[in-house]
């Protein structure tokens, strides 16, 4: 795949967090205290990952987001000026802190439990939202008010509801007719219609919405559009922490549709940019194009 031009920028809404992954061989029990194998203390939230995987794979990607002074103070800023995106965009928020993860990553499992804290990514609004032109806009759990919002500024938009699905279902359908690439996991995907197949997901398709993205973890992926559906198997790879691998895939599928790949071909470079992700500790380890190009190759697409 060509590296995107000069003039094609990427844009990434939505959250800054302080990431705190610990390793842990099962689910604690209540009351129980459970030994790390592994730590990672970084930046994370969806958004900032998103960015920095678009960068890595040499796209020019700008990102939206409220954060607290703590995080310039912390260097959260830092990283993202060192790995190539644009933070001009990103509001400091006086006596605020950042977003907070503290995420369990459960390797056997090839899960994890994640408990947050909003901190100033609550303050995040439409008013935020850059006037300009943008090959793409990519929101990230973030209220559908600024799915709405964005849907009617940018030519080219996805959302990916994250937990905000489970939480404010109805007001997420309200605005999936209205983006272009709605991404989903397959839990998400039944809190919003009732099921996690490719029955539910066509029902979604509705207005702008070109096609409903299911992803399957270490299953891989599919989508479903007017014209069908395709699908992409995962493959094996060795998973450390699972955090961080939806980012990665959603910015590989949306580099790869900006750059007029098939449908197809843009879900196999998303699973493979998640399969790359998993192999590495870390929210915003993300996996270089050349890495991405590595895994795709081993990418069976049905």
């Amino acid at each position: 795949m060509d590296l995107p031009g000069p003039g094609e920028r990427h844009l990434s809404v939505g959250n800054i967090n302080l990431d705190i992954i610990l390793s842990v061989p099962r689910p604690p029990g209540l009351e129980e205290s459970l030994v790390a194998t592994d730590q990672w203390i970084g930046l994370g939230g969806a958004a900032a990952n998103y960015a920095i995987a678009m960068a890595r794979m040499g796209a020019r990607c700008s990102i939206v987001a409220a954060t607290g002074g703590v995080a310039e103070d912390l260097g959260l800023l830092s990283v993202l000026r060192g790995e190539g995106v644009d933070v001009t965009h990103v509001k400091l928020v006086p006596g605020e802190g950042p977003g907070v993860a503290v995420v369990l990553s459960i390797p056997s499992l090839s899960s994890r439990i994640i408990v947050k804290s909003r901190g100033a990514n609550k303050h995040l609004g439409p008013e935020d939202l850059p006037e300009g032109r943008w090959v793409h806009v990519h929101l990230a759990s973030v209220d559908p008010v600024l799915v709405h919002r964005a849907s009617g500024m940018y030519d080219s938009v996805s959302y990916d509801p994250g937990g905000v699905a489970m939480s404010m279902p109805r007001r997420v359908l309200s605005v999936a007719p209205r983006v272009d690439y709605l991404m989903v996991n397959a839990r998400e995907l039944e809190a919003l219609t009732g099921g996690g197949d490719v029955d539910h997901a066509r029902r979604l398709l509705s207005g702008r919405l070109r096609a409903v993205v299911v992803k399957m973890g270490v299953e891989g992926a599919y989508a479903v559009s007017r014209s069908g559906v395709v699908r992409a198997t995962s493959p094996r790879v060795r998973v450390l922490d699972t955090t961080g691998a939806g980012d990665a895939f959603n910015a590989a599928f949306n580099l790869w549709i900006s750059r007029g790949a098939s449908l197809g071909e843009a879900l196999r470079a998303g699973v493979a940019a998640g399969a790359a992700k998993v192999s590495r500790i870390g929210s915003s380890s993300m996996p270089s194009l050349g890495e991405v190009l590595e895994v795709m190759s081993r990418v069976p697409g049905v």
